[in-house]
This record gives C-alpha cells, structure tokens and sequence, in this order.
C-alpha cells in the first residue's frame, strides 16, 4: 500500500512539475532565435532606427488598413540597469499617439515579475513592422539591419531569416 502512495505522490509531483514547465514556456516565450549582438553606434543600425522613424506616418497609415500583425520595437532598461530592445505586438490604437502593446521577446538581463501588456506612444518606438493580408512585411529596418550585419560579419543566416527577409516589400528599404 505504502509504495501505491509513494508512486502516485511521484506521479503527481512530476504532472505538477509538468504544468509548471508549460506555463512558464506560455508566460514567458523563448524567441525563435537568440538575440544578436549589435552595437548601438553601428551606423547600419542607426540608419535603420532613422529609416523607423522617418516611416511613422506610414506606419499609422498601416495601421488604419486591415492587416495580419504588426509590431513595435521598444527601448527597455532591465531591472539590472542594462538597455535592450524588445519587440512587442500591437493589440490596439488606443488614440492618436497612444498604443497597447503586448511584449513578445523576453528581456535577456532582466530578473523577476514582468508585465508583458503595456501602453506606449509612438514617439518611444525604435522600430515598427506590419505585416500586411498579402503576407509582406513592411518596416522592420532594424531586422533588416541585423541581416546585413550579420553578412558584413562573416555570420550565415538560417534558411527561415532567408525566408522571413524575402517577404519585406521592396517600397520600404529606400
């Protein structure tokens, strides 16, 4: 009788550890690829931010028509004083300079509770990223900027960035 209990108390600890694992894994999403390390005076990467925010008009305009995502690039500093740049998704136009978002790329330094919905306004954004019915991106000049950093550094981009880079809309790279 003893060892039924032993084995169902095992059991029940491992379905537990289980069910933690699987929150953990939906609360906070590991991102397909690891983040790549840039420096902040790259001149690829600050042509790129420029690129961001010289298109926010557009962006708005993007965001008025039906599409399938779209995205937002925000500066954040980690509970261990460190900037990073996370992508969050666009749930709603909130008004004419407000959005609310919902972080989807984890902070790599930060430790402890985050809230992952927020509200920011469009003059925080670092970067932006629609994707429209036809399935073309349109923006994402950071993305696009870590991908010619990457070739400049002798890195071989996997075959889904190849993919993911090949659906931009060429009316946005100029």
């Amino acid at each position: 009788m003893q060892s039924i209990d032993t084995e169902l108390a095992i059991i029940v600890a491992l379905a537990l550890l289980l069910c933690l694992c699987l929150y953990t894994r939906w609360r906070y999403p590991v991102p397909e690829f690891p983040p790549m390390a840039t420096h902040a005076d790259d001149p690829l990467m600050q042509a790129a931010k420029e690129q961001a925010k010289a298109g926010l008009d557009r962006f708005r305009a993007l965001l008025g028509k039906p599409y399938d995502n779209a995205l937002v690039k925000l500066r954040f500093v980690s509970s261990s004083a460190r900037v990073e740049y996370l992508w969050a998704e666009v749930l709603e136009v909130l008004g004419p300079d407000e959005l609310g978002i919902r972080l989807v790329t984890p902070p790599v330094t930060h430790r402890g509770r985050l809230e992952r919905i927020y509200r920011c306004r469009y003059d925080e954004l670092v970067d932006w990223q629609v994707r429209d019915r036809a399935g073309g991106l349109h923006g994402g000049y950071t993305e696009r900027a870590m991908f010619a950093v990457a070739r400049r550094d002798g890195v071989r981009l996997p075959d889904s960035l190849l993919q993911r880079e090949q659906a931009y809309v060429d009316s946005d790279t100029g």
